[in-house]
């Protein structure tokens, strides 16, 4: 018998915030906040949970949100998908960080991680 592990994903939005930052400053060159998802490779028709983004791969705060929740990135930069249900990028992200609205994903890159450390209670660290 094979034994697998299984990872499970974050589900309180702290948690989530949490897991966030820590993917970012694992990939910070994955990293930008000019867009949910995107890729300059034509090859690139998803992100899936389990994949690491490649170069030239960015993921914008709510992108790296719906990633790091499970869900896959489509290429088409605005939509994910998880057990067949297809949504939003930014109202899945919105959901996941418990927030009806928030400039958090519509701000510079140092505002986005300010606001994930004050999700995540990390608010006192650099």
């Amino acid at each position: 018998m094979t034994e697998t592990t299984v990872r499970p994903y974050p589900q309180a939005p702290d948690q989530i915030a949490a897991a966030v930052l820590d993917a970012i400053e694992a990939q910070p060159e994955a990293f930008s906040m000019t867009a949910w998802f995107w890729s300059r490779s034509s090859r690139a028709r998803a992100l899936a949970p389990e994949q690491t983004p490649r170069c030239g791969t960015t993921l914008c705060v709510a992108g790296w949100t719906v990633h790091v929740t499970g869900w896959t990135l489509h290429a088409d930069g605005v939509s994910c998908s998880k057990d067949g249900v297809t949504r939003d990028i930014e109202a899945t992200a919105q959901a996941a960080l418990g927030l009806t609205y928030s400039n958090l994903f519509y701000g510079s890159p140092d505002d986005a991680i300010a606001g994930l450390r004050q999700i995540a209670g990390r608010s006192d660290t650099p």
